[in-house]
């Protein structure tokens, strides 16, 4: 009895019992679970390999930077000596109702605007030539690198390009910049917006709301924001 009840001896046989133990009941508990997590596994596995992801946005994309021969960006070019930039933009006329005028601060001002678009919208390229790196709405250096149609009308290298205001969706994160375009064009005039710049591609026939806007003059956005080619 004295040996059962002395607490003598080496501190690695009660290591070696409680290890021991701690094994058998990981062992224990991965005989219970493992059967069921395996078959877990299988079901996450063959759900996502039946998602096909699709790619027809990327495809359009490429497809439309690719007739604008800058299928791989715009780097190292230039026009009247400043730095090139190609947005992929959608036109007023890709939106049914329009864009949201500025004048009297409907599209720059508070509320939300839903904005939605017809069946056949898609974006085309737009070549900007700035000498810095952010769209603003009053900036004189902004400027049609290349000769583009936009709602029918021609706008010739070296038209004046502007943007009117930003709007957001606070819950994805998207964006979109409605445009002015002028020969020449100043920023603090409320006239036509005609194209916009997006964040992120915007798919026919579908309708995105913004619940939050304010003027380009206070929120000017870097290029690398916008949908663009390369």
């Amino acid at each position: 009895m004295q040996f059962v009840t002395s607490e003598r001896g080496a501190v690695t046989v009660d290591w070696t019992v409680l290890t021991g133990g701690t094994v058998g009941l990981g062992l224990a508990t991965m005989a219970v679970v493992s059967g069921g997590a395996e078959d877990l596994a299988w079901d996450i596995r063959n759900y996502l390999a039946g998602i096909e992801i699709s790619r027809e946005f990327g495809d359009l994309i490429d497809q439309v930077c690719a007739s604008a021969g800058v299928a791989d960006g715009t780097d190292g070019m230039t026009y009247d000596g400043m730095p090139v930039n190609a947005l992929l933009i959608y036109q007023e006329s890709d939106f049914i109702g329009g864009l949201p005028i500025e004048s009297g601060a409907v599209g720059g001002g508070g509320g939300s605007h839903t904005l939605e678009l017809s069946d056949s919208a898609q974006p085309i390229v737009l070549m900007v030539a700035d000498n810095d790196d952010s769209l603003h709405e009053v900036d004189s250096s902004q400027v049609v690198a290349q000769d583009v149609t936009v709602n029918g009308d021609v706008y010739s290298a070296g038209f004046d390009v502007s943007a009117a205001y930003t709007m957001t969706d606070s819950g994805t994160g998207m964006m979109v910049s409605p445009m002015h375009f002028g020969d020449p064009w100043s920023g603090h005039w409320q006239g036509p917006v005609i194209a916009t710049a997006a964040s992120n591609p915007l798919e026919p026939g579908e309708s995105y709301t913004f619940d939050g806007n304010q003027t380009t003059h206070h929120n000017e956005m870097s290029y690398s924001a916008y949908l663009g080619c390369g």
